[in-house]
């Protein structure tokens, strides 16, 4: 490779001789190796020598079935390279992939690009899907409050493990973005507005996500008081 250009190598659903086959050229440390090999990591950052390694949540909301689903990414970025694993249906890398090709000049500062592009994408999909459940939830409250008397309790619990799930991908990453946003995580200086974006989207669906789990709660309370009485 040349001066200033740098590898993105992709995987779905990896098998861990895969990962094994890219942990010597790419010195993956083998935590990390079977960090990517596992389905089910929680939205953290670790750093390996070189290596920064950030796990991610993926989610979607399905509207006909009032549910979240939840796949995961992580990002691996070195010096001269930027690998992705993908578990799960959801894949942001192809609209990450997308903004890159759109904005190429990002591509300067290196893997770090890769690495926003793909949180920037992921972040998105949590704004997407917050709006949907807002709507199931402001449809959920009509019911709760009309004169029929019909039980919701099922489907107010439902759509609190949906709300719990939610939470679970976002809270845990908003240190993470929150810290990269800062002067001390060593990205290009050019860079940190593009990761204070970020923060600032992140933030604001963490808000809506708090605020959708309280109005849940008020919402059960509620009901239980109609049904009981």
């Amino acid at each position: 490779m040349g001066e200033g250009e740098f590898c993105w190598v992709h995987l779905d659903d990896p098998s861990t001789g895969d990962l094994e086959e890219l942990a010597g050229p790419l010195g993956l440390h083998p935590l990390a190796v079977e960090d990517a090999g596992e389905a089910h990591q929680r939205p953290k950052r670790e750093q390996y020598g070189d290596v920064l390694a950030v796990a991610l949540k993926t989610l979607w909301y399905v509207k006909d079935g009032c549910e979240v689903e939840t796949g995961e990414v992580m990002v691996f970025t070195g010096a001269r390279f930027a690998l992705t694993v993908r578990h799960g249906p959801a894949d942001p890398t192809g609209e990450a992939a997308r903004r890159l090709g759109e904005d190429p000049s990002l591509l300067r500062f290196g893997p770090v690009a890769v690495l926003h592009a793909v949180l920037d994408t992921v972040v998105d999909s949590y704004t997407e899907a917050a709006v949907q459940v807002r709507t199931d939830l402001t449809a959920l409250e009509r019911c709760v409050f009309s004169p029929e008397r019909e039980d919701l309790t099922e489907q107010i619990y439902s759509l609190k493990r949906e709300v719990l799930e939610f939470r679970d991908a976002v809270q845990p990453l908003v240190p993470v973005v929150q810290d990269f946003a800062g002067p001390h995580a060593g990205w290009p200086e050019e860079m940190l507005p593009y990761f204070r974006d970020v923060a600032d989207h992140l933030h604001r669906t963490d808000t809506e996500v708090r605020s959708l789990e309280e109005l849940l709660n008020s919402a059960l309370d509620a009901h239980l008081a109609r049904v009981g009485t």
